[in-house]
Order: structure tokens, then sequence, then C-alpha cells
């Protein structure tokens, strides 16, 4: 494995399971001692943040071409909006029935968020 692949494997694959990873123990820790929760496992927002992250990378690494740089520009704007509509939807369903926080929680929200 030469250095690039394995550099391009740290960032699409390790970064965000670190983000998903840290976010969850987050959401635990802020509640407190009630354990663990579904709620802890609904990673649309992790996912959203490590979309944004891996777009950053590319954006700030000084050895791609800048046509590829100007296209990761471009979709950073595209990352917050779908993060804050994330947001909005966990705001939505976080309080509703099993079936909608199923539905919009964890499959639609996950799928914005890849």
């Amino acid at each position: 494995m030469n250095s690039t692949s394995l550099n391009t494997f740290m960032e699409s694959v390790l970064v965000p399971l670190v983000i998903i990873f840290v976010g969850s123990s987050g959401k635990k820790l802020v509640r407190g001692k009630k354990g663990w929760l579904k709620q802890d496992f609904f990673f649309g927002i992790e996912l959203s943040l490590s979309a944004m992250s891996g777009v950053l990378t590319v954006l700030f690494d000084s050895s791609i071409d800048s046509a590829t740089v100007q296209k990761a520009a471009m979709f950073i704007p595209t990352c917050f909006g779908l993060f804050i509509y994330v947001l909005s939807l966990y705001q939505e369903y976080q309080e509703s029935t099993p079936k909608k926080q199923l539905l919009w929680l964890t499959f639609f929200s996950i799928m914005i968020g890849i």
C-alpha cells in the first residue's frame, strides 16, 4: 500500500469512524448516568460533520490541483446546508414515535450524511 492510498484510506474511512465514535460517546457523557440509549446511535449529525471534514481536508491539501479544490470549495455550502437540515430533523423527530425516529433519524439522516 503506497502512501497516497493510505492517506486516502485514513481520510475516507478512519476519520469518519473516529467522528462517529466520539459523537456517540459525547452524547452519552453529556446526558449523564442514564447509560446508552438508542438516540446515541443516530449517526446523521456525525456523518454530516465527517463529510464536511473530508471536504475541508481536500480543500486544505496543497498537493491537489486547483480544479479539485474549486469543486471542494463549492461543496462546503452544500454540506453546511445539509448539516443544518439534519439538525432540524433531530429537533423535529427526537421526541416522536419510534417508527418516525427509525425512518427520519436512523435511515433518512444517515443517508444524507453518507
